[in-house]
This record gives C-alpha cells, structure tokens and sequence, in this order.
C-alpha cells in the first residue's frame, strides 16, 4: 500500500515533470503497470459518464443510442494502435523504448484528460449558455497537455532528438494506417470465408 502511494505521488510528479519523470521510468523503474492499467480503466468510465452526464448546453451526444462498450473500444484503441505503431517503427530508427514503457507512458499521460474531463462534466451542469465556451476549453487544455506529456515522453524514453521524434511520429501515423488496413483486409476476407463456408454448409444439409 505505501508502495503504491508512493506510485501516485511520482504520477502528480511526471504530470509536471515530464523530463525528469519518464527518464526515471524508462531508466530507474519508476513505472507501475498496475497504477498504468488502473489510469486506463479510470479514462474509460470517465468517457462514459462524460458521454451521459455532460450537461445539456454543450452536450450534443445521442444519449438513446448510448452503448457504452462502444465508447470503451473508440476510447482505447486508438491508444493501443499508437502503442504498437510507435514500437514497431521506433525499432527502425533505433529507439529505446518497449511497449512496456511506452504503456505506461501513455497512461500516465492520460492524467490531465481524466482531471479536466471530469472538470467540464461538473461545469457543464451548472453553467449558462455564455459560459459553453469556457467549459469547453478545459477538455482542450487537457488534450494539449497530454499531447505535450506524450511528445516529452517519446523523446525521453526513445532517447530521440526533436527531428527524430517527429519523424518518428509521422512514420507512427503511416504505420496505424497499415495497421488498421491490414485489420479491415482480414476480417473482411475472414467475413467471405465465414459465408462462404455457411453456404457450402447449408447446401449440403439442403441436398442430403
């Protein structure tokens, strides 16, 4: 138990002391993959009661047509998709970091989304309409810190200079989108197979 308080203060420290902190993770083994799967679980349900319980001003979500297991899978898998470009393309240009370290790096980063979403949703239901704009700006700052926090991490832990990050980055994106083609490709192909193999199926039963 002390340990992982100790763990929690070191999160309040990496969200301010991005250098330093996710040096210390990368190197030292600052890093707590249990407070890192926690941090996850916490954005999920926070999306979800974001998505619900945003106040009416500023929420324009379809709340009859909520489903939360699907806000849970559009919430993560971007940030396991970028887990996995990033690893596999940081090995081409020589970087440092496993996916272990790049999992908690991005789940520590997601702190100042979890902090400022839950802010807006509070706002959001006491606030008038002249006040939208200023609720708004909180999951805004929120995003702009976790992008800073994750730009400082990769350049940190894959021990990249500003140039390498950023191309780094680009080539990311370009491998998510292989990615994700490669993803569609197959279960599309895996679709056809699974009918294909029900029509044989049925034809057979039909004919004997």
């Amino acid at each position: 138990m002390k340990q992982f308080v100790e763990d929690l203060n070191y999160l309040k420290y990496t969200v301010f002391h991005p250098f330093d902190a996710f040096y210390e993770i990368k190197w030292r083994g600052k890093g707590n993959m249990l407070l890192a799967t926690l941090l996850l679980a916490i954005y999920s349900i926070v999306q979800v009661i974001s998505y619900q319980y945003t106040g009416y001003i500023i929420n324009e979500n379809a709340l009859f047509e909520m489903n939360s297991i699907a806000i849970v899978t559009i919430a993560l898998a971007p940030l396991f998709l970028f887990m996995i470009s990033n690893w596999s393309v940081s090995t081409l240009y020589n970087g440092k970091a496993k996916i272990k370290d790049l999992y908690v790096l991005v789940s520590y980063s997601l702190l100042p989304i979890i902090v400022f979403n839950v802010i807006t949703v509070l706002l959001s239901n006491i606030i008038i309409m002249e006040e939208a704009s200023l609720v708004i700006s909180f999951n805004t700052m929120g995003t702009i810190w976790f992008l800073f926090l994750m730009f400082t991490g990769l350049t940190t832990m894959h021990e990249f200079t500003l140039k390498e990050n950023i191309m780094t980055l680009l080539a990311t994106a370009v491998a998510a989108i292989i990615i994700i083609f490669l993803c569609v490709l197959y279960f599309s192909l895996m679709e056809q197979v699974i009918n294909f193999v029900t029509t044989i199926s049925q034809e057979f039963m039909r004919r004997w």
